[in-house]
């Protein structure tokens, strides 16, 4: 038997029918539904079914209507001196409360249950909680980019009070271009509010006043592209168009002059169609002097794979969904862009490409988007809106506006060079600006590149020394700064200049870091002389913030890593600069410090060649710069599978510490090559590195080597099945990671120490070190560690739930790019995964 009350209050047998229950019964069945359970008196039952005042009959009346449910529910209705109680069996509304399914309701909770105290009270809770679960899944389904319109219409219609869901409605129809029929929802539930003398809350009236001035913090967040930063205006019918032709093709691109809006516009229509794509990346490209597959997979979060093409890791990463690959600033690079996007059109069936860049790709199929200067009425509203925020919330006076049209007209409605020409109204007049204007590129037709040039030109000109300085100098990074950072290329404190260009839109603020568009960088590039002792500053600044070594692991590791990603195409320019016109041997320290971000981003391989690079052009003299980026080169060609390469460049590096008699050099160089030797099934090689390692490390009293060293040479004796000697060791090292409070090595000595206790049949005190390497591993976040301790596990569990375990495994291993590497946990894994033989 089943009761239900998210709907009609009613009761079904187990074949499914419903059982007849006249008013009265049904209120009493619906009132000791409410009480859970619980008894209630006879006084509060008659309350609750006659709720308008109990006639003189209502106590044998109860006992009759109790009569008539008991027919129903027969023994489930219990009556004692004290009352009545229903234990009710299977209901609709503690199902709905555990699982949240939205298809239990039928209709308003307890309907045609009666009036009474109890059942409206219960009735409120439950509605209470269906409009909370029907918010919780409209934000699931945004989250997911599913479509929630219709149901949030249907929902929004039967209750147009339910302000939560109104408020999702609300933003869902201007985000869907219906801004109109947003605000049409907005006064339809003011007025429902007001008929019951309330008003709207001060969310869903700040809501509607952003819709109304097209708040830009209410644009559909796109996973994968960046945040708007200004209200996008205009240019409606071209997005509409270009989404058509989109549909059409394999790869648009959108071309045009600099500071025409090609990044925006480009942004824009991504953030209209991305609900269309399982998942959106964008490769930008300016400030990087290469646009080969590599560069796309580490914009994809796809690290390099030992044997694997880069086109092939991306290929096998996005598999069979549909992706919208969104590649900015392809001019500089475009030969090299092209073939790439033309690989990548091949290899990956659901890809659509949108591109940016000053000349096409000349891929085959590529359909082209020219993109035209504004309207003459969105260019003047992009100017006035400009100009407003230069005169602190002022906009154009009425008798600007013919001037205004005018300017806009003559600057083409290029919008860089309409909000170049709004900084300039914080201080001069508008009749002014144009005058200036005029000047520089008289009245007859230009090209839109020249006008773009031109209007760069005038803001440039009326800058003083020192600020022209500062943005020559600023040109010089190639991503995001900070005001520090810019006082150091310029050699002196550089806030009121930096704040001056700003103000000219000169240099972009995202509210944490400044950055130039490509334009304007481009321009200010040429500006900055060879012989610039801005150059020398900007290397310098680099190998400071290198110096110190990244965080080990937690949320500084993490915030690391973030700030390294903005400054990668920076430090690659430092790097290209020293090894071409500064000093090599500044290249190469810059690069051996970068290691440790292209190993954990991903990017080996081009890690590898600029190491490469820099070890070929610095100096071939023994120097510490030289021994690290050995050892770094070594890392990342051991991690990239080149084992062979690794061990040439690991010896190398141990001999050049040597002669440098870097004791912590010698130390860290032996530990790796221990590493390769045993990947390598050099087991004797490996155990000589290892030994030697712990003998310098113990006579330097240097704990963490010594901790290192230990699990390291354990591991290499494990290979070996020498388990009787790699137990103790690894004792020995979990002891001291310990004491040092190194919970990643930690982690690392109890997985180990699983594996040994597996091995030697104890699956219970193998199971207890890796559930406890997990939880460390999880609480740092590193999801190697807890992959490694998942697959421990997985050894212990019968054979189908171990191959489950052991296959997802492999495939998070394969989109992290990091395959098992010591030769015992390889083997381990083999045996795991072979099918079973014949009984």
């Amino acid at each position: 038997m089943r009761f239900e009350v998210l709907g009609p209050v009613r009761v079904r047998s187990d074949d499914g029918s419903v059982a007849p229950l006249a008013p009265r019964p049904r209120a009493l069945l619906a009132a000791l539904i409410a009480s859970a359970g619980q008894l209630v008196s006879a006084e509060r039952l008659i309350a609750e079914l006659w709720p308008e005042g109990a006639p003189a009959t209502a106590g044998p009346a109860l006992q009759v209507h109790a009569s008539a449910l008991r027919k129903v529910v027969g023994d489930r209705l219990s009556s004692t001196a004290g009352g009545y109680a229903l234990h009710a069996g299977e209901l609709d509304a503690d199902e709905f409360e555990a699982t949240g399914d939205l298809g239990l309701w039928r209709g308003p909770a307890y309907e045609g249950g009666g009036g009474g105290p109890i059942v409206e009270a219960a009735a409120a809770r439950l509605t209470e909680l269906l409009l909370a679960t029907r918010r919780d899944w409209v934000d699931r389904e945004l989250a997911a980019g599913r479509p929630v319109l219709a149901e949030l219409r249907a929902w929004v219609a039967a209750e147009p009070a339910a302000e939560p869901l109104v408020e999702r409605l609300m933003l869902e129809l201007h985000r869907a271009g219906r801004s109109a029929d947003a605000l049409d929802v907005f006064d339809a539930t003011v007025a429902v509010l007001r008929s019951y003398e309330t008003e709207a809350g001060p969310g869903l009236t700040a809501l509607a006043a952003g819709i109304r001035r097209r708040d830009p913090t209410l644009d559909r967040p796109a996973p994968g592209l960046p945040g708007s930063r200004s209200r996008f205006i205009g240019r409606r019918a071209e997005l509409d168009r270009a989404h058509a032709l989109a549909g059409e093709t394999r790869l648009l691109t959108v071309t045009g002059p600099g500071g025409s809006g090609k990044t925006r516009f480009a942004y824009e229509l991504a953030r209209e169609v991305a609900t269309e794509y399982d998942t959106v990346v964008l490769v930008e490209l300016a400030g990087y002097a290469t646009a080969d597959a590599t560069r796309f997979a580490a914009a994809a979060g796809v690290r390099d794979e030992p044997g694997v093409t880069a086109i092939e890791a991306l290929s096998r990463h996005l598999g069979n969904r549909r992706a919208l690959l969104v590649v900015d600033n392809c001019e500089h690079v475009r030969a090299q862009a092209a073939a790439t996007v033309d690989d990548l059109i091949g290899a990956v069936p659901g890809l659509r490409v949108l591109a940016t860049s000053r000349e096409p790709l000349g891929v085959p199929g590529e359909a082209l988007w020219p993109l035209p200067g504004l309207t003459p009425a969105d260019a003047v509203r992009l100017f006035g809106e400009r100009v407003a925020a230069a005169r602190g919330g002022t906009g154009l006076r009425p008798a600007e506006l013919a001037p205004a049209a005018e300017l806009c007209r003559r600057l083409d409605g290029l919008p860089l060079a309409l909000e170049l020409a709004a900084a300039r109204l914080r201080s001069l007049p508008l009749a002014a600006v144009t005058g200036r204007l005029d000047e520089l590129i008289g009245t007859a037709p230009l090209a839109r590149h020249r006008t773009m040039r031109a209007t760069i030109d005038w803001g440039h000109d009326l800058l003083d020394e020192t600020q022209q300085a500062l943005m020559a100098r600023l040109s010089l990074f190639a991503g995001p700064f900070d005001a520090d950072a810019a006082g150091r290329v310029q050699g002196a404190d550089a806030l009121d200049p930096l704040a001056q260009l700003r103000d000219r839109s000169m240099v972009g603020w995202d509210g944490t870091h400044y950055r130039m568009s490509e334009t304007i960088r481009e321009y200010a590039a040429e500006h900055l002389s060879t012989g610039d002792p801005a150059r020398a500053r900007f290397v310098a600044l680099w190998l400071d913030r290198l110096a110190t070594p990244p965080p080990p692991d937690g949320p500084a590791h993490t915030a690391w890593l973030a700030s390294m990603a903005a400054a990668h195409p920076s430090v690659l320019a430092a790097i290209d600069w020293s090894l071409t016109a500064g000093d090599p041997a500044d290249g190469l320290t810059l690069a051996a410090a970068m290691w440790w971000f292209w190993w954990i981003s991903g990017q080996m391989a081009e890690g590898r060649g600029h190491l490469r690079r820099a070890l070929d052009a610095a100096p071939s003299e023994p120097s510490a710069a030289r021994a690290r980026a050995l050892r770094a080169a070594a890392a990342l060609a051991r991690n990239s599978g080149d084992l062979a390469e690794a061990r040439r460049l690991g010896e190398q590096g141990l001999a050049t510490f040597r002669l440098l008699d870097d004791r912590a050099g010698v130390l860290a160089a032996l530990n790796n090559l221990l590493i390769t030797a045993q990947g390598q099934g050099d087991y004797q090689d490996s155990l000589a590195y290892g030994f030697e390692a712990l003998e310098l490390a113990e006579a330097a009293g240097d704990a963490r080597m010594i901790a290192a060293g230990l699990n390291n040479t354990a591991g290499t004796l494990r290979c070996l099945d020498r388990l009787d000697e790699a137990g103790p060791l690894f004792e020995r090292a979990l002891t001291a990671f310990r004491a040092i409070g190194e919970a990643r090595g930690e982690a690392a000595a109890l997985t180990n120490l699983g594996i040994v206790a597996r091995r030697r049949g104890s699956a219970a005190m193998s199971g207890d070190y890796m559930r406890r390497s997990l939880a460390i591993y999880t609480e740092l976040g590193i999801t190697e560690g807890q992959l490694d301790a998942i697959e421990g596990l997985a050894q212990l569990e019968p054979p189908e739930r171990a191959l489950t375990l052991l296959a997802v495994a492999e495939r998070e291993r394969a989109a992290l790019g990091s395959a098992i590497f010591t030769p015992d946990e390889v083997r381990d894994r083999d045996e795991a995964e072979k099918p079973p033989g014949p009984p």
